[in-house]
């Protein structure tokens, strides 16, 4: 046995729980990090995954913490407050993961994605607490709660950063490891301020109640969900066919950047390689605080260019700057249309992106896209499919 400020704990449950945390870290931080290149459809479905997979982690990691508590054996636990503190961790997570998704994120939304991501691991911890019934009642010491709280929302900031940057399998290690060390110090920190005490009234419970043994199998099973999608999560995938991203190449002096004044290879980094995706197929690239992005017409991907040496290197009769942020391939615009004192343009089809077209560069868009010079404001150029 081991004692975690003088309760006793299960030595192979708490490492369990902590490794319930790192695997649905990895494999949630994971699915974070490729919604911000995914667009559509796809990209709704790997928030969706993330939330999953970070909520249901850090929820049996929480109950398999609780196993490993030598609580009473004639405790239960209702049904109802059980599903509903999974539930509540799933929804704040997937609302955090959202936040921090739109756009290029900022340090104030990223801190109050993580202040509302760590206030529901938190009340999802007592929430589960709560699920305990019998003749027994549950005391919280405020200085262990303040401080379980604390270190929730220190490990979501962290944890949200991965929207910040590009991941790789290391980071994403480190990323996961650091995650679940400190959702489980959030756990036991709780645990450790809390005070099991017999009650001479037992209390109501709130719809049917399961034993420890029950929860026990309801752990173990989804344990193993946890730890199936981690094993899967680490089979490399392999490029599928029609995929814009040309197979792997080594370092040659075009992905170097040594390369002549028009480029027509484009360095994109995927799955801890740098690819190389012939220029026709850029539809858009945009600089964000701290990398660039290259959209094919279907998906982002990140480029260890700056859209600097973007503009410098590819050929200025296809490509544009039409905004301090964005370049622009003409022939993939497929719309125009005055927006305040510039304007904003479509490229591609099947999943368009809009970009901004600054004041100044509006005139010489209209050119190169043929059109007059004096429309009305309110006039929309429609390129032919």
């Amino acid at each position: 046995m081991i004692f975690w400020f003088g309760l006793p704990h299960s030595p192979a449950l708490v490492a369990l729980s902590v490794l319930m945390a790192v695997f649905g870290g990895y494999v949630g931080l994971g699915l974070a990090g490729q919604a911000r290149s995914a667009a559509g459809f796809h990209r709704r479905g790997l928030l969706a995954g993330a939330a999953w997979s970070l909520g249901l982690g850090i929820w049996t990691m929480h109950f398999a913490g609780m196993l490993a508590a030598q609580l009473p054996d004639d405790i239960q636990f209702s049904v109802l407050l059980t599903l509903m503190s999974f539930l509540l961790c799933v929804i704040v997570v997937g609302i955090a993961a959202f936040l921090v998704s739109i756009g290029s994120p900022k340090i104030s939304m990223v801190a109050l994605a993580s202040v509302i991501m760590g206030a529901g691991i938190v009340s999802m911890h007592y929430l589960g607490m709560h699920a305990i019934t019998g003749a027994y009642m549950l005391h919280h010491e405020l200085q262990y709660a303040v401080a379980a709280a604390v270190i929730a929302m220190a490990s979501s900031f962290g944890a949200l950063q991965v929207f910040e940057a590009p991941i790789r399998n290391k980071a994403l290690a480190a990323s996961a490891l650091i995650f679940g060390l400190a959702v489980s110090g959030m756990h036991y920190t709780a645990m450790a301020g809390t005070l099991v005490m017999a009650s001479a009234q037992p209390q109501m419970s709130l719809g049917p109640s399961v034993s420890r043994d029950v929860l026990m199998i309801a752990v173990a099973f989804l344990a193993f969900i946890v730890s199936g999608g981690f094993l899967l999560y680490l089979i490399p995938e392999k490029n599928r066919p029609g995929d814009t991203v040309a197979p792997a190449q080594p370092f040659t002096d075009a992905a170097r950047g040594v390369q002549p004044p028009h480029s027509n290879l484009v360095p994109i980094e995927s799955e801890g390689a740098t690819r190389l995706m012939p220029a026709g197929e850029v539809y858009a690239i945009q600089a964000t605080t701290h990398y660039t992005l290259i959209f094919d017409g279907r998906q982002e991907h990140f480029s260890p260019w700056s859209i600097t040496e973007a503009e410098s290197r590819l050929d200025k009769n296809l490509f544009m700057r039409v905004h301090r942020s964005h370049l622009i391939a003409i022939d993939k615009v497929r719309t125009l249309r005055k927006s305040g004192d510039g304007a904003v343009v479509e490229v591609g089809s099947l999943v368009p992106r809009v970009v901004p077209v600054s004041r100044s560069h509006y005139a010489e868009l209209k050119s190169r896209l043929g059109l007059q010079q004096k429309t009305r404001s309110h006039a929309v150029f429609q390129q032919t499919a």
